[in-house]
């Protein structure tokens, strides 16, 4: 046997969906309509972290009684726990979120751990249970990696990372820009029926958008990449667009798709737009995760948009600063801008 679901009492469904999805990092497992045993008409919201199996079931207090229970779940006492492999990386994630975390993180026998609290205070641990290769203390307990001559390598936890003085706004989670992205591809498939797009990835900023586009059309397509430089290490583009890698395959007579991690102002796209325009592909469309909001009408719309995006220069899920960053499961916006 297993625990399948329990229920955590809630003053708001959407209040309770946005902390524990766009903050926490949850996972939205279903939201749909349910019959009560009285007649009356509420809602299944269910939640779960990101590879559970156990999933939370936010429930909408009804009456005074429940809504006496929102954020006393267990008394006051620690009464749920969220295991994970990364401690350093989730602890620094949810604080940059806003979280509130009770006192710092501890090491005790069961593992390393921190105390945090949901958005009606009731209390979590998040804990990353005894490894090898986890500091215990101020030890540190190598790891021993074997490698291909036989012989170990040592090695030793990494220091936190993000640090959380670099990670401004959570903007967009990583339950959020799978959503999007599945419906991305549902509309490429669909506008694409019988026919075999090439998607063109623009590295290195697209490269996640890529691989877990690619995935969510369900039909047969193609994949390039092409390099362009227009920002360097910088935070602001230097207004000169150059291809630093061309693709590999001819795109006349084929269904391109440019794919941009952001269109911001618009430089790199139009650009790209006019190279390939010259090599006859059957036809020509774009795609962004974010495009920047802008108060003057831009010159194109993108075909496939995913997010508009504020004023803010952000990092994560394949944007960068300087190359660093990019491996974030979320985006943000980057605090040293």
């Amino acid at each position: 046997m297993e625990i399948g679901l329990f229920t955590l009492v809630v003053a708001d469904y959407d209040d309770a969906m946005a902390f524990y999805i766009d903050k926490v990092g949850f996972q939205l497992v279903e939201d749909s309509p349910a019959i009560a045993t009285d007649g009356s008409v509420k809602r299944w919201v269910v939640v779960r972290p990101p590879g559970a199996t156990t999933g939370i079931v936010l429930a909408e207090a009804a009456d005074d009684a429940q809504r006496l229970a929102v954020g006393n779940h267990a008394g006051g006492r620690i009464g749920l726990f969220l295991n994970t492999n990364d401690f350093a990386g989730d602890h620094a994630r949810m604080k940059a979120a806003g979280i509130n975390f009770v006192g710092e993180p501890r090491d005790e026998p069961h593992g390393r751990f921190a105390i945090w609290e949901d958005l009606y205070g009731n209390r979590w641990d998040l804990i990353e249970p005894p490894s090898a290769g986890r500091k215990l203390g101020s030890a540190t307990v190598p790891v021993s990696v074997p490698t291909l001559s036989g012989q170990p390598l040592t090695t030793a936890e990494p220091s936190i990372f993000p640090p959380p003085e670099d990670i401004g706004e959570i903007l967009l989670s990583e339950a959020a820009i799978a959503a999007r992205i599945g419906e991305l591809g549902e509309a490429i498939a669909a506008d694409y029926a019988g026919e075999v797009p090439l998607l063109v990835g623009v590295l290195k900023g697209s490269m996640l958008f890529v691989a877990d586009l690619l995935r969510a059309v369900a039909a047969p397509v193609e994949v390039d990449f092409l390099a362009v430089s227009s920002y360097g290490a910088a935070t602001k583009s230097s207004g000169v667009v150059r291809i630093v890698k061309d693709l590999e395959q001819d795109v006349a007579g084929r269904h391109v798709i440019l794919v941009e991690d952001i269109v911001d102002t618009g430089l790199t796209l139009r650009y790209l737009l006019e190279h390939f325009s010259v090599q006859q592909p059957a036809s020509l469309r774009t795609c962004s995760l974010l495009v920047r909001e802008r108060e003057e009408p831009s010159e194109f719309t993108v075909d496939y948009p995913g997010f508009l995006l504020p004023q803010a220069f952000v990092i994560g899920y394949g944007l960068d600063v300087a190359q660093r960053y990019r491996n974030l499961s979320y985006i943000a916006s980057y605090a040293k801008a």
